[in-house]
């Protein structure tokens, strides 16, 4: 996908992954890189972004943990053997519209689910994913559609890794925010429990020596987290999520935050604020990211 101005490119039989993300500065139009594209050198969860779906992150006890979505491909864990990132992270997926223009680009995909998930609840629920590309936009929106006569509890969210043009490393960066309150993580990076007293990433936090894999709700609503560096006047901005999750990598070389409706968990901690997609009913969850100046 491209405008006169930007561009991003997915691999949408690799599960999607995001391969670059090139936006246009408001100032000058320049073209600054704000994705640590994926490679196929790459492990799958470590660069790129993908999609987090039915759970985002870690959920143990795991009501999936059955055949057909256990054991298989889609079915991850981390080092701890905690299931990892949902079912939906490394599917396929298929062009179903297109357009483009010097001003605005978009495509839309569906799924290809497995012949297995035939005749389960996955099979009825109908997930598009869209791409609405600006010079200095990319617009992520997924619309749920439930075809089952049940209810359906989910959380989503994506897995966006960024960095900043060419800067080798997240240390000259500064990470800010619209206010939020943190989520301590416990064992296994499960949430134990809000953190309410002290208002957080409402000013800007410089990244330099910072170790982080940390879990945020946003105080008022859907909330926003940006990036900016010392050596240029834009501010890079990521929004819609109800919680995002922070994490910088050992080699800190990219930064990943993940805008998502719920907390990992989201079945067993009482402040993970799941989503609910009642039965013959169609949600639709948008995220953003932005680039702008100060």
């Amino acid at each position: 996908m491209r405008t006169k101005q930007a561009n991003f490119e997915i691999s949408p039989e690799a599960g999607g992954q995001w391969l670059d993300l090139v936006l246009a500065s408001p100032l000058d139009f320049s073209p600054i890189s704000v994705v640590a594209g994926h490679k196929e050198s790459d492990p799958f969860f470590a660069s790129g972004s993908f999609l987090m779906f039915p759970w985002v992150n870690r959920l143990d006890p795991n009501p999936w943990a059955k055949e057909p979505f256990y054991p298989s491909v889609h079915w991850l864990t981390d080092g701890n053997g905690i299931p990892s990132h949902g079912l939906y992270h490394n599917l396929p997926r298929d062009l179903i519209f297109e357009m483009e223009s010097d001003s605005r680009s978009e495509a839309h995909f569906s799924f290809r689910l497995p012949d297995s998930w035939k005749d389960t609840i996955l099979s009825e629920i109908r997930v598009t994913e869209s791409f609405v590309l600006t010079d200095h936009e990319l617009k992520v929106r997924y619309r749920l559609e439930n075809l089952s006569g049940k209810d359906f509890p989910f959380s989503l969210g994506i897995h966006p890794y960024f960095r900043w043009g060419t800067e080798s490393y997240v240390d000259d960066l500064y990470l800010f925010g619209s206010g939020f309150y943190e989520v301590k993580l416990g064992d296994y990076l499960l949430p134990e429990r809000l953190l309410d007293g002290t208002v957080r990433l409402k000013d800007e936090m410089k990244l330099e020596g910072r170790s982080m894999d940390h879990l945020y709700k946003s105080i008022e609503g859907t909330g926003q987290l940006g990036l900016f560096s010392i050596h240029r006047k834009e501010k890079l901005i990521v929004g819609g999520g109800h919680f995002f999750q922070v994490y910088i990598p050992n080699d800190r070389k990219s930064i990943a935050i993940e805008p998502m409706t719920s907390t990992g968990n989201f079945l067993h901690f009482s402040g993970s604020n799941p989503m609910d997609l009642p039965r013959d009913s169609e949600k639709t969850i948008e995220f953003f990211i932005r680039m702008d100046s100060f």
